[in-house]
């Protein structure tokens, strides 16, 4: 009997079997989540990989965790590290055990401006606008995944995950600040391990997305939609019953505005936004030059020297009648 000859598989499969497409990732944090998303990254085809965390495995992580009991009292960056290059020998990854705020600015720089896309998946709000600011300066686009922690829902049940484009394309993590403390607290290392890996796996993908552009499978992100929420496979809680109404697995994109007022870390606005879209470039706004004000709009501009002159003639006109 002969074998018959493999038929070749359709693009789309060859490229879930040999990744082609690849880049390097930073992730800030090596915990629940991030450990997740590390290992995902690792399988679609990234590298190299550089995780940077400053905490060791607890025994209350694993239940969790990608780690497991061996691993247990070692640094995760680095231990996660180590397991990512032993199932995945492609896959350059490097554990760093250090707090990235804390790392010396070389480092901390050459690792942003190595990496295509960053990812903040750490429970600090400190750290995570560190590396908003990182991604800012060094014009790469950020993701920041993270689940919601809540009196009112289970643990894990709604996962949040919002991505930022440099150059004021999006708004950034600070401009959606005030966005997101009007939802729940959000954490990165609590809940049910199911519910954390469907995130992960959702994040694997926004950064792909990110990465590869000009890729179609870019299409699952809108920019004018920056925030994705994820329900779990839990029944949905009464406190989120809004948002998801009907229990099991759903997903939707939300438009997160900019702020009112200038943004003190990328300097977006509501007007440059509105203006941008009126002017049919879809938000892909220039880049911030030395955090210098945004340029008045020109309607008004006009209204104004319009107002002046009028002024002027009345002024002008009543001093020729006094005469």
């Amino acid at each position: 009997m002969t074998e018959r000859p493999a038929e070749p598989l359709p693009e789309n499969r060859v490229w879930a079997r040999h990744p082609r497409r690849t880049g390097s990732v930073l992730i800030v944090g090596a915990g629940a989540v991030g450990g997740f998303v590390a290992e995902e990254l690792a399988r679609i085809g990234f590298g190299p990989l550089h995780l940077v965390d400053p905490d060791t495995l607890a025994l209350e992580n694993i239940v969790r965790h990608p780690l497991g009991a061996p691993e247990l009292g070692q640094p995760k960056a680095t231990a996660l590290a180590a397991r990512i290059r032993r199932d995945f020998p492609s896959c350059a990854a490097v554990g760093h055990c250090a707090d990235f705020m804390a790392l010396p600015d070389e480092e901390r720089w050459s690792l942003v401006r190595e990496a295509d896309v960053l990812v903040a998946a750490t429970d600090s709000a400190a750290c995570q606008r560190a590396v908003n600011k990182a991604a800012l300066v060094a014009g790469r686009p950020a993701v920041f995944p993270a689940v919601w922690v809540d009196p009112r829902i289970r643990d894990a049940e709604v996962g949040e995950i919002l991505w930022t484009l440099p150059g004021r394309r999006t708004p950034c993590y600070e401009c959606a600040a005030a966005f997101r403390r009007a939802a729940s607290d959000t954490q990165a290392a609590r809940g049910a391990r199911v519910d954390i890996q469907l995130i992960a796996l959702a994040t694997a993908q926004v950064v792909t997305a990110l990465a590869h552009p000009d890729d179609a499978r870019s299409a699952i992100l809108d920019r004018r939609r920056t925030a994705i929420y994820l329900h779990g496979f839990t029944p949905t809680s009464p406190g989120v019953e809004a948002v998801f109404p009907t229990d099991g697995l759903s997903s939707r994109s939300v438009r997160v505005p900019f702020p009112p007022r200038p943004c003190p870390v990328c300097r977006g606005w509501r007007y440059v936004a509105t203006a941008d879209a009126s002017a049919g470039r879809d938000g892909d706004l220039p880049a911030p030059r030395g955090g210098a004000e945004p340029r008045w709009p020109v309607g008004a501009v006009l209204t104004a020297v319009l107002l002046l002159v009028t002024v002027l003639f009345v002024v002008s006109l009543a001093q020729s009648t006094h005469a």
